[in-house]
């Protein structure tokens, strides 16, 4: 079947709207609290000690979540990436996270968790949850997602993105 419109799309598994769901009450505030402290370039104008912490926050939540879905790679190199840039100072880029090269690309009906600077739109940080279209093209059906996430796609779907360093 070829999906050409977020309607044409199965609607995504409960179980799967449910994860959505706790991403959408815990992470997803906290990311865009902090987009919202973001240049498009990703810097931080004048960056206090809240702004390190939320930071802090952010990855030891996005590394827990990792560890819960047993993607133990992601969650070290996203540590990692954070701790990286706390160090450089967050009035620097962000630049590109290793943790992106840890995602694999997700085989059709099988789910990608993305959190890292440089969504659709800018370089603020971004966080997605989304599923791989089953036997369609290459296509997310976003389940939950950050502001930015959001700003660069149609509603529910964001076409042919490029992860774990490939198109998928």
């Amino acid at each position: 079947m070829t999906y050409t419109r977020p309607d044409d799309f199965p609607p995504v598994p409960e179980h799967l709207r449910a994860e959505g769901a706790v991403l959408t009450d815990s992470l997803i505030p906290l990311v865009d609290r902090f987009r919202a402290r973001q240049g498009e370039d990703g810097t931080v104008a004048r960056p206090d000690g809240a702004d390190r912490a939320l930071l802090r926050r952010i990855g030891q939540e996005g590394a827990a979540w990792c560890r819960r879905h047993a993607l133990d790679g992601q969650a070290e190199a996203l540590e990692a990436d954070v701790a990286a840039w706390l160090a450089a100072g967050l009035d620097t880029r962000p630049g590109r996270w290793r943790s992106l090269d840890t995602v694999p690309a997700p085989a059709a009906g099988e789910t990608v968790f993305l959190l890292a600077p440089g969504g659709a739109a800018d370089d603020r940080l971004d966080c997605l949850f989304a599923l791989r279209a089953p036997g369609g093209p290459s296509a997310l059906v976003t389940v939950a997602g950050s502001a930015g996430c959001a700003a660069g796609a149609r509603p529910g779907l964001l076409a042919a993105p490029a992860v774990g360093g490939a198109a998928s």
